[in-house]
Formats: structure tokens, sequence, C-alpha cells
């Protein structure tokens, strides 16, 4: 199990090393807000961010937590592309089941926001769960 030592958000690293590796993307990067993804100009594109987590009902005293972290992974085509289905099966298999370095298996769990349409761009987006635990203070 990934454990969580300095950097809260250190999966998202694990996880842009892994859609780094989908085939026929063109550029893999990290989003602090939805609002960014318009601006993308290389199609298609892999777009990744943290999305919450969620506590166990166990809490161990307080010393270690057992969380699952949320990460939607966003694919932006452009709207007349053919290769939509494809890249999105291929982003799937890519982290689906997947171990990245320390942190896995990724789970594909229920996407919270639908797939979204400008005049030239579609964006799909997917969702995968890390379990993951945080030592407390002791």
């Amino acid at each position: 199990m990934f454990e969580i030592k300095d950097d809260f958000l250190a999966a998202g690293q694990l996880l842009e090393t892994a859609l780094s590796a989908v085939p026929g993307i063109r550029h893999v990067k990290a989003l602090d807000d939805l609002a960014e993804i318009d601006k993308t100009n290389h199609t298609p594109s892999l777009f990744y961010l943290y999305y919450g987590e969620q506590l166990a009902e166990t809490a161990h005293a307080g010393a270690n937590t057992q969380l699952k972290q949320t990460w939607l992974v966003i694919l932006a085509e452009r709207k007349a592309s053919k290769a939509a289905g494809k890249n999105i099966a291929a982003t799937i298999r890519a982290i689906a089941g997947k171990m990245t370095g320390d942190a896995g298996p990724w789970q594909r769990v229920n996407t919270p926001i639908k797939p979204r349409y400008t005049s030239g761009h579609a964006f799909y987006p997917l969702a995968f769960t890390c379990q993951m635990r945080m030592r407390g203070n002791r």
C-alpha cells in the first residue's frame, strides 16, 4: 500500500508517468483548476487533477489513517476526432488495475462529472482511486 510521507499529492506524479505511456497522446499535464483545460492546444491530451479522498471507518486511534484518493483524468480531443473511443480505452487500460511505482492498484470508479463539448473540443472524464496510508505524529 502506498504510504504518504511528505507530499499528500505524491500519487499524482506516479499517475502522470503512467499516463505518459498511453500511445498516441501528445501531451500530459496536471491541472489545478478545470477551467485551465479550455486552453489546450495539443490534442489528444490527458489532464489529471486531485479530486478528493475518502477516509476508512477505522482510524487506529489517529496514528494511522487509511484513505482512498480520487484522481480525475480528462482526455481532450478535437471534436472531429475519430480516435476518441480508442484513446479512452487505451487510457483505461494504462491505469485500471495497475501499480504505478508504489501506488496502486488504481481502480476505475464512477466519474463525478459528465463529458463536456465546446465548439472545437470534446473532454472525456475518467476517475480512478488509489488506496493509501498516512501515519500521524506519535
